[in-house]
């Protein structure tokens, strides 16, 4: 029998997987090499927009209790050593107070896994409208 994983590797695992789904190249269980040192990131994502690479981190959080502000300033810090685009902190339960005020303002992004999927459903909705236009439009081209 193979060995069960721990909740919080499942959860990262299942952060990564939908980012591929939306079409992102993600990897999970990334050293990545900053300036000052190396960091262990979660679920590391990149992508292409109008020619430019784009990078983010991501920190997945199962836990049973609310993401502090203390792991925000953590995550700034490592956005910044690392020079990423953007850093997101995808939690189970959501945040306190002050992590939210600790994101404001800074690249950082906080939001839960069901947030994220209600979000990112709407652009994957408008993508398949877009797509269904031109293949109409094509074919009112053709005939």
């Amino acid at each position: 029998m193979g060995k069960t994983q721990p909740e919080w590797y499942n959860f990262q695992e299942q952060i990564c997987e939908y980012f591929k789904s939306l079409g992102f190249d993600a990897t999970s269980n990334v050293t990545v090499d900053g300036a000052r040192t190396n960091h262990a990131i979660d679920v590391l994502v990149k992508t292409k927009f109008m020619g430019q690479e784009l990078i983010w981190i991501i920190e997945a959080k199962k836990w049973n209790s609310k993401v502090k502000k203390l792991q925000v300033l953590g995550l700034r810090m490592i956005a910044s050593d690392v020079g990423v685009d953007r850093g997101f902190i995808i939690s189970e339960l959501g945040f306190q107070k002050g992590a939210i005020e600790a994101a404001i303002k800074s690249n950082i992004t906080l939001t839960t896994f069901k947030e994220l999927k209600i979000i990112t459903q709407a652009f994957i909705e408008e993508d398949i409208l877009k797509q269904h236009e031109e293949r109409i439009a094509l074919i009112y081209r053709r005939y």
